[in-house]
């Protein structure tokens, strides 16, 4: 399908892989969308510009400075060297990031995910949100970002449903009531419907704008006065209103000046309203806010819902008695006043194909007269299968394979993916091919696939399972989807490696056992990534451990900052701290120890709130046959100057003591201490599996163990839950 992007070198229509259907999503064939002159004119400028480098991102924002030490110091020279350059991106212009635009959206459903009821195929639909309704020709939008078209509304003009909704929920923070005077600065877009939709409330309205057009434009709508010389703000007011200010001023403005706030509250009466919906500076002075008493009160985009993603992902709707207007209720009621034309549109909008949408992002920033916003017309002569296309290949005709270069696959291109995994396959060039990019959405795909120069991108994993060239995937998606995504792998014949965890079930995690029990010839190989035994510190630490004469006691402590009640991985897609996380330290347990697990004994922590839970603040201890003991300490209850991983190792009356990767200290007949880069091993496992898979040799982490470690997560987690009943 094709689509819009941002890139340096300005709009671009790009084709990329379709979106794939989710759970409570719709996918629907877009049939006009609308370009807006603020933000998406705003990110073509950012992304036109010259990135600065990092000295002067530096300077501009000393914060980044701690940032960089604190990454060196948990991560170590060479992945930090690596972020660094991702950060920046490349340097051939051609393969730096291009950026989804657009976020209004109208056209017609194709297919709904399980669990939407209200939709079906066919139905006429208005869609909204940032990534979701962008400009393309099919896009995935959640549920509650979704509303009908009334009949009688024009497709082109519902388009704009998200700019509507985002003046509605202006109006409405702005609680105007019969009579009340109020003024708006901005006559763009939001601005001229802002305008109507306040002289529906039965407002008397007064408008400014620098731009004469505007203005003009604003009294075509029957706004009562509006002004063009921003030096000429007050005397208008006061003549408005006899002197008493405005009851209200709604900014709907985008600008870097601090006056526009200034102004607002001086031409605003005592006791009155300022509500800020566009993109202005709030550095507000105290006189005469507070002489005032001025009530200053910030729009939150559509409305009740924006930016939660319980409410817009998820599909939760907020109760109607207690929430009347959420974003979508804003939604409707925008698109029904269009249906019933209180609204008009005609005198602030144009039209575009899709072919030439750039052309259209030039009218914007160069043309005299220039419109509001633009639509963008979406072909209907187009077949929708051709649009449903879910692979694109970047090279005409695939390179064949050499000898002993592996080809190999990324299902998933989130940020690990990508500041980890993506660079350490880089780092192999010569044994290592990357021949396909997977990722939930086709711009991802595609930028990732060129940068690293991939021979296709797609959207679709059975692409990678149907690709007999494959000789691994990669898989780093969401951790809910890891046992399923592997399982199939596997049944295809791909060798596997997949970020931890290896599975969230019991069930999943037997599974993938009885495909190795039950395929006795056709054995694929299964990596899990636990990184931290390819460390070199933990390759030092084993050196001695083995030669031991006794057990060893080896305590271990993970101090974990604590993440918001909402993170991923504290949800569903995540599985909780232990089994996403402390998953790793039960995989050193078994490498360090090389014994098999007797019993698991887990204590948690009394906590309670958002911030901490049993699940990341406890205490698991494993005994082994040959009489050692492990027990790890992992909390986010501890402050973030400590080190973050800490372990000690008593053994043959000596000690071994392991601080946060960078140090490695042994008391015994010869107190010794080495010195490390902080490396945990994500580039060295990375390596280890393509030597593996190109050699056919011994597989870099044994079966028993990975599903041993994923076993020990799963009870340690049972009996967190199950503690006390």
């Amino acid at each position: 399908m094709k689509q819009v992007f941002s890139t340096v070198n300005g709009a671009k229509v790009i084709e990329v892989p379709s979106p794939l259907l989710q759970p409570g999503h719709i996918l629907v064939e877009v049939a006009y969308s609308l370009i807006s002159t603020g933000t998406e004119m705003a990110t073509l400028e950012a992304m036109g510009s010259q990135p600065p480098g990092l000295v002067t991102r530096m300077a501009q924002n000393p914060a980044l400075i701690n940032k960089l030490i604190n990454y060196l110091r948990n991560h170590g020279v060479k992945k930090t060297v690596s972020t660094v350059f991702d950060y920046l991106g490349p340097k051939d212009s051609s393969t730096r990031p291009m950026v989804s635009i657009g976020y209004s959206c109208s056209g017609r459903v194709v297919a709904v995910g399980s669990g939407v009821t209200l939709f079906q195929p066919g139905d006429r639909v208005a869609c909204a949100g940032a990534n979701k309704a962008t400009h393309s020709e099919l896009v995935v939008v959640p549920e509650n970002l979704v509303t009908m078209i009334p009949p009688q509304a024009d497709m082109k003009n519902a388009a704009s449903v998200a700019v509507g909704a985002v003046a509605m929920q202006g109006v409405r923070r702005a609680e105007i009531h019969l009579g009340e005077s109020v003024a708006v600065i901005g006559l763009g877009l939001v601005g001229l419907i802002s305008v109507q939709l306040l002289k529906l409330s039965g407002a008397r309205v007064i408008g400014f704008d620098i731009d004469p057009t505007q203005v003009e434009r604003a009294k075509e709508l029957d706004i009562d006065e509006a002004y063009a010389d921003p030096d000429k703000v007050q005397w208008p007011v006061n003549r408005f209103t006899k002197h008493m200010g405005v009851d209200v001023c709604l900014i709907t403005a985008a600008s870097q000046s601090d006056e526009i706030v200034q102004t607002a509250m001086e031409i605003t009466r005592q006791k009155g309203r300022v509500v800020v919906v566009g993109l202005v500076p709030m550095n507000i002075q105290k006189n005469p806010f507070l002489r005032k008493e001025i009530d200053f009160l910030a729009s939150i985009s559509y409305g009740p819902g924006r930016y939660d993603e319980r409410y817009e992902e998820k599909g939760l709707d907020y109760p109607y008695a207690y929430v009347r207007w959420t974003e979508k209720r804003n939604m409707e009621e925008y698109l029904r006043l269009l249906a019933e034309e209180k609204l008009d549109l005609a005198l602030m909008t144009e039209e575009f194909p899709l072919d030439v949408a750039p052309e259209a992002y030039q009218r914007l920033k160069d043309g005299t007269d220039r419109p509001c916003a633009i639509f963008i017309k979406y072909p209907d002569d187009k077949l929708l299968t051709e649009k449903r296309r879910t692979r694109v290949d970047l090279v005409q005709i695939r390179p064949k394979a050499t000898g002993g270069i592996i080809r190999v696959a990324m299902a998933g291109a989130g940020r690990f993916t990508k500041r980890v995994h993506l660079p350490a396959l880089k780092s192999l060039e010569g044994e290592v091919r990357l021949a396909a990019v997977m990722s939930r959405t086709g711009a991802t795909a595609m930028q990732v696939a060129e940068q690293y120069g991939a021979d296709y991108a797609t959207t679709s994993y059975d692409e990678l399972l149907q690709d007999a060239e494959l000789d691994a995937i990669i898989i780093g998606t969401r951790h809910n989807l890891h046992a399923k995504m592997t399982l199939k792998a596997l049944q295809t014949g791909k060798n596997v490696f997949v970020e931890k965890p290896l599975a969230l079930t019991m069930d999943e995690l037997d599974q993938i056992k009885a495909f190795y029990q039950d395929n006795t010839k056709n054995k694929p190989m299964l990596m899990t990534g636990y990184n931290r035994r390819f460390s070199q510190l933990m390759v030092d630490a084993k050196s001695i451990i083995q030669e031991r004469q006794s057990p060893v006691i080896i305590n271990y402590e993970v101090n974990s900052g604590a993440l918001s009640p909402d993170h991923w991985l504290r949800t569903e897609e995540g599985g909780g701290r232990n089994l996403g996380e402390a998953c790793h330290i039960y995989d050193l347990f078994l490498y360090l120890i090389d014994s098999v697990p007797r019993s698991i004994t887990v204590s948690h922590a009394g906590v309670s709130g958002n911030d901490h839970s049993p699940n990341e603040n406890f205490t698991a201890t494993i005994s082994f046959t040959d009489g050692s003991l492990a027990t790890l300490t992992y909390t986010t209850l501890g402050h973030k100057t400590y080190p973050k991983e800490h372990m000690r190792g008593y053994l043959d009356e000596s000690v071994l003591v392991m601080n946060d990767y960078e140090e490695l200290e042994f008391f015994g007949p010869q107190n010794k201490r080495q010195k490390y880069s902080g490396d945990k091993g994500h580039f060295a496992e990375i390596a280890a599996f393509a030597r593996a898979v190109k050699t056919e040799s011994q597989w870099p982490i044994s079966l028993q163990h990975q599903l041993c470690a994923a076993h020990i997560a799963l009870e340690v987690e049972r009996q967190i839950t199950h503690c006390g009943e």
